[in-house]
């Protein structure tokens, strides 16, 4: 396998500096300088051309070869005075992000919780990959990324155990598709050689499970309202799949995880959670309960939490109501909308790094076969009991 290159990443954030030396405490300094935040340039060709992908079923459908460059960037946060880290988290991000803006934050402060985890504190990696044609829609292109992203960090991590995978929006495709492709029904993992499974479990926060419903209603929104990321997501797919899907209706398929839960199940998926707020006006709310019925039905445990309502001081996201031109109503209403994935305090994000900290501390109930939750400002925290069942 082709070696990892790292560089130190000097500025990504104004508090991102000199690989993060600086900070206002004798503590936090110790800990602060303790962090370091590293980019590399991640060549997924490169990378796994040492393995056997499957081949597309359609030959004329291929991803456009011209937004192929330049070359991504991924991003790992780590502890320096942890040499040998047993956990990997890997973060898959959504349509219009880039991760050293909207995923960095996060890693940063997850990597600061991560030692206040009660039963099993620290040593953790956290990881996140921008992509090829990384502003359009990229899912299978973006899985490839995300693999040969997660292949270099185990390379340069053999000491990692376990790979925890969460996916937003977008993201919920690239995860899911990045499962099914490290899986080979016939002989197993296809990196093997690495580790087997390569992700162990899955978080799917707002995301795509059935690209064709996403084109069809990215389309519609075009079509209705001349809304740019719909615009951007319909060209995206396209570039992505090639073609509509009456053109390339394997292509499609391949790229939404609700038809692999059984895939997932084969290569080793030990559990997964799935997050969905009900008012979301980019990726409905059904999208999620069929993720979940499909994990579930696979016999993955699998946990699904609704989120339906935002504090009144809080922003929406963007909401059903809005995308029907109803946004009037939304103050009324107050229906938790997709969240933006860089809003730390959204009900949605809140949810998503509540569930990632619980498998991250050994808590979270893998046990349980189908549990489902909702997230209700006005329901208490403790209301779902899914940690007492057996």
């Amino acid at each position: 396998m082709k070696k990892i290159i790292t560089v130190c990443l000097f500025v990504v954030l104004p508090f991102i500096a000199a690989c993060n030396d600086s900070s206002s405490s004798t503590s936090d300094s110790t800990f602060q300088s303790d962090i370091v935040t590293e980019s590399f340039v991640n060549d997924a060709a490169s990378v796994l051309s040492d393995y056997t992908m499957a081949q597309a079923l359609e030959p004329n459908c291929t991803p456009d070869e011209a937004s192929n460059l330049p070359l991504p960037s991924a991003f790992m946060v780590y502890r320096r005075s942890e040499a040998a880290p047993k956990r990997l988290v890997v973060f898959a991000h959504g349509i219009g992000h880039e991760v050293s803006a909207s995923w960095v934050p996060h890693m940063r402060r997850q990597i600061q919780a991560a030692r206040f985890l009660p039963q099993n504190p620290g040593d953790v990696v956290f990881l996140s990959t921008n992509y090829r044609d990384n502003f359009g829609f990229p899912a299978l292109r973006g899985a490839h990324d995300t693999i040969a992203a997660t292949l270099q960090v185990l390379e340069r991590f053999p000491s990692i155990e376990t790979v925890y995978l969460m996916g937003v929006s977008m993201g919920g495709s690239v995860s899911g598709t990045a499962i099914a492709e490290s899986i080979d029904l016939q002989s197993g993992g296809r990196f093997s050689d690495v580790k087997e499974p390569l992700f162990d479990y899955w978080i799917t926060v707002e995301g795509v499970s059935n690209l064709v419903e996403t084109y069809s209603e990215a389309q519609a929104a075009v079509q209705a309202v001349d809304n740019d990321t719909a615009r951007r997501a319909v060209e995206g797919i396209e570039r992505d799949t090639g073609g509509t899907p009456a053109e390339c209706p394997h292509a499609y398929t391949r790229r939404s995880p609700m038809y692999h839960a059984a895939t997932m199940k084969a290569g080793g998926l030990k559990a997964a959670t799935v997050i969905h707020p009900v008012n979301d006006g980019l990726v409905p709310h059904n999208q999620g309960r069929q993720m979940a019925a499909a994990l579930t039905t696979a016999t993955i445990p699998t946990q699904f939490f609704t989120i339906t309502r935002v504090h009144p001081w809080q922003d929406n996201g963007t909401t059903g109501t809005e995308t029907l031109l109803l946004g009037d109503a939304d103050p009324y209403l107050n229906l938790a909308g997709h969240a933006s994935e860089s809003d730390p305090i959204h009900p949605v994000m809140v949810t998503a790094f509540q569930q990632l900290r619980k498998m991250l501390d050994g808590s979270y109930n893998e046990t349980v076969p189908y549990f489902e939750c909702v997230v209700d400002p006005e329901i208490p925290a403790d209301s779902c009991q899914v940690d007492q069942f057996q």
